[in-house]
């Protein structure tokens, strides 16, 4: 049985997929939405990304804006190939998508030295952690001479929008936000109907 919308009140709310404080599912932002998945507590447990092709709102939007406190980017969603609305599915694609974007070099120089630093730490973690996944995945690596763990400290691998977050990887839902919502709309100015995403530690 699919999750309801309704909540007893006019407030604008996402599907329950998408909705904190209880967001029923696990997805860690650094991969894509194939490998989100579902507690085993969950009446959906057992499920995969499969079940979020659903539309993210009852009023079916056919355009969302996605903001965050958390980055400095406003990510503009219409529908995917095939579908005439937002999914939820659409929303996590996009995210994953536009975070996996190298950082550029404006955005490098707007951050002050604690964030430079915290970006080269929540890199060189990733990296890491995608080397042991392969290694784990991968028995032949194991012996494989062009494996070697100081490759991503002598390469200097770009860093990512993603990193931007920190540790603060893992979705944790979409909500409404006017006022901070308000300082992403020029003066006079209209934009889609926008949500904001809240994060949490990985």
């Amino acid at each position: 049985m699919m999750p309801s919308y309704i909540d007893g009140t006019k407030k604008a709310r996402p599907h329950p997929f998408l909705a904190p404080p209880s967001v029923p599912l696990i997805y860690d932002l650094r991969y894509p939405p194939t490998s989100l998945h579902f507690p085993s507590s969950s009446p959906f447990a057992g499920y995969g990304y499969e079940l979020l092709r659903v539309p993210l709102t009852l009023e079916r939007p056919r355009q969302i804006r996605l903001i965050s406190p958390d980055f400095p980017w406003e990510f503009d969603i219409g529908p995917s190939v095939g579908e005439e609305v937002v999914t939820c599915l659409d929303v996590l694609s996009t995210l994953h998508v536009e975070l996996q974007r190298p950082l550029t070099g404006m955005e490098w120089g707007t951050a002050g030295d604690d964030k430079r630093a915290s970006l080269i730490r929540a890199r060189d973690r990733r990296l890491w952690m995608q080397l042991a996944l392969h290694r784990s995945s991968n028995s032949a690596a194991r012996t494989r001479p062009t494996v070697n763990f100081e490759r991503p400290v002598q390469r200097e691998p770009l860093i990512l929008r993603v990193d931007w977050l920190g540790s603060n990887v893992a979705f944790m839902g979409l909500v409404k936000n006017e006022t901070f919502a308000r300082r992403f709309v020029p003066r006079g100015g209209e934009c889609p109907e926008t949500w904001v995403v809240k994060f949490q530690k990985s």
